[in-house]
């Protein structure tokens, strides 16, 4: 009897400390689940702060381990270490320097500042060009192709029919047409200037921000306003027609009258169900943040906190907002049928033959670069009116 209840009490035991065991063991997968989603969460940042970087075109803080790309102004200042019209211009003499970037107009997205806006001596402090200063968003995702013509032309088609089945022997087989239009696509010149010290030409990162603003904020503001909403008399057969001329308007049925959210995810699937790969939404600006700062009824925002929102995405697709676009105006792109066309690399000249500069003492820095816009299929660009269509 003595036995069976020293058994028993063994037993119990063995009982405890296995349940004392089995508590130890989930503490500690708890402790290594929160680790692993920890070291998720970091991993995920990072790719996000990658990913950041890239689409911003090398900008802002490079990650360790990894060179951002040279900015234009680094790149023409570069090429001018061997140029003697610059040399000249750096005696302070009389005369104009023409430098040429060796490097296609993507080159002019990246900006990197290496004196952070401070340049190294007080008085060599540039003129800061006046107005504002918004950030490229469609040039920095739409592909990009060299062209050595002004003017390049192409058949722009448009498919109808579809294949079917043949029912018997010698009947008429399906037929799927293809009309097809001859286009022309020009290239457009884009120019503009701005005055600076004639001191910067001994401070070299001061001049190289200068150039990078004139081209970055200027130059290229311009261009993708003209590629959204077309260059002069657009509408008559101007140089760069603008995806709000080169589109196909977009009609909803099942979601007329509905949220712009609903209109937008509709255009996306009849753009797929067509045929098309739509990877990109391009809207206005304000549009988006009225988007943005939807509640549900319990007053939370669905597109997150404000203080983290979600990724500027819409359907799973790349949101682009633009104060170009027009408000109530909305794209969906098939960017295999878009094409910036890089006609002639940035160009930047530097001249005190400019009025009265050479005795006041001021440097004219004009920049100029020369592009196209080629879209070789109107339905891959679905335009959007939300205001006729209810939204």
């Amino acid at each position: 009897m003595v036995n069976v209840v020293e058994q028993y009490q063994k037993t119990q035991d063995n009982l405890k400390q296995l349940d004392v065991d089995l508590k130890a063991f989930g503490d500690d997968m708890k402790h290594f689940t929160g680790e692993v989603k920890q070291t998720v969460a970091e991993a995920n940042a990072r790719i996000h702060a990658l990913e950041q970087a890239v689409a911003d075109g090398g900008g802002g803080i490079t990650p360790p381990g990894m060179g951002g790309p040279a900015s234009l102004g680094s790149i023409v200042l570069s090429d001018a270490e061997s140029n003697s019209a610059f040399q000249s211009l750096e005696q302070w003499n009389q005369g104009t320097c023409r430098l040429k970037a060796t490097a296609p107009i993507k080159a002019a997205l990246t900006h990197d500042d290496p004196t952070n806006t401070m340049p190294s001596n007080p008085e060599r402090g540039a003129i800061v060009p006046q107005g504002g200063r918004r950030r490229l968003r469609l040039l920095d995702v739409l592909p990009s192709r060299p062209t050595g013509s002004d003017a390049v032309e192409f058949v722009q088609l448009n498919a109808s029919g579809d294949a079917d089945e043949q029912e018997a022997e010698g009947d008429t087989k399906a037929e799927i047409t293809f009309d097809g239009e001859l286009k022309r696509c020009e290239i457009a010149t884009v120019a503009g200037h701005t005055t600076v010290s004639r001191q910067v030409l001994s401070d070299h990162a001061a001049l190289q921000r200068a150039i990078d603003q004139v081209i970055r904020y200027k130059l290229l503001s311009k261009l993708e306003d003209m590629i959204i909403n077309g260059g002069s008399a657009s509408s008559s057969g101007g140089k760069i027609v603008g995806l709000a001329n080169d589109s196909s308007a977009f009609v909803p049925t099942i979601t007329a009258g509905g949220p712009a959210a609903d209109i937008i995810g509709e255009s996306l699937v009849r753009q797929a169900d067509a045929g098309y790969m739509p990877n990109l939404v391009l809207m206005n600006s304000i549009d988006w943040f009225a988007l943005q700062i939807t509640k549900n009824p319990d007053n939370e925002y669905l597109f997150g906190s404000p203080t983290m929102p979600v990724d500027e995405a819409l359907w799973n697709q790349v949101i682009i907002p633009s104060a170009s676009v027009p408000q109530d105006v909305a794209y969906t792109i098939d960017t295999n049928f878009v094409s910036v066309l890089d006609r002639e690399q940035p160009t930047i000249m530097l001249s005190n033959s400019h009025a009265d500069y050479m005795t006041r003492n001021l440097l004219l820095i004009l920049g100029e670069l020369r592009a196209g816009l080629e879209v070789t299929d109107t339905f891959a660009v679905y335009k959007i009116d939300l205001t006729t269509s209810g939204a």
